[in-house]
């Protein structure tokens, strides 16, 4: 499915300049008219990116950006300003958007910030699918070994002062070597996010996240 853009610009032409031109780059696109137009646009639509222009009539832009922040976090911003609204488009930044441009709009620019911004917003969300994924496996793979390692520490506390103390000792050891066990899977979780995942989201690369969590899983069982 191609990713959904709205445009929103008082301008007609221009509107009507970068649907076609985005279309053409292979985006599904959808126009407005205004802040309060685009809103409704969004209420019953999902999408990707929302092109969004600063100075518009009845509802402008930076009060639109605040909507959509609120409204709808999934869908990433980019201001459209010119010259004289510079110091406005920074704001805009510090308030959510994820990029701006300045007018006269150049296509090339354009197409390439929005496919590197939307690779990168399905790279998050690949992210964050494996981190909870990761969340999962870690509270369910250390439950239980914590609730056996309390088990055997009470046991070997009951056992404190009376004259056989082999039992106590083999609990004892049985508490350390799970804890080992534990530490090292820990280390290796930790290990694999670093090198897989950071390194693939800082190169741009999209995320398999079929394929990680089976090298993952590869890597459990070598630990256990």
């Amino acid at each position: 499915m191609n990713d959904k853009i709205l445009v929103v610009d008082d301008e007609e032409s221009l509107r009507l300049t970068m649907k076609l031109k985005l279309k053409a780059a292979g985006f599904d696109v959808d126009v407005a008219e205004d802040g309060e137009a685009a809103i409704e646009k969004l209420k019953g639509q999902k999408f990707d990116a929302v092109l969004l222009d600063i100075n518009m009539p009845r509802m402008s832009g930076i009060e639109a950006l605040g909507i959509i922040r609120q409204q709808f976090p999934q869908t990433e911003t980019i201001m459209l300003t010119g010259f004289a609204d510079f110091s406005t488009a920074i704001e805009c930044l510090k308030n959510g958007a994820r990029d701006y441009l300045v007018k006269p709009i150049d296509t090339t620019e354009l197409i390439t910030r929005l496919k590197s911004l939307l690779r990168s917003k399905s790279s998050e969300q690949a992210l964050f699918e494996v981190q909870r994924q990761y969340s999962s496996i870690f509270f369910n793979d250390m439950l239980g070994p914590l609730k056996e390692m309390r088990d055997s520490l009470e046991k070997a506390l009951k056992l404190k002062g009376k004259s056989d103390t082999s039992q106590r000792e083999k609990l004892i050891t049985d508490v350390h070597d799970k804890c080992d066990k534990m530490a090292k899977e820990i280390q290796m979780l930790l290990d694999f996010s670093h090198t897989e995942i950071e390194k693939k989201t800082s190169e741009g690369a999209s995320i398999n996240t079929t394929e990680l969590a089976e090298r993952l899983k590869q890597l459990r069982e070598k630990v256990k």
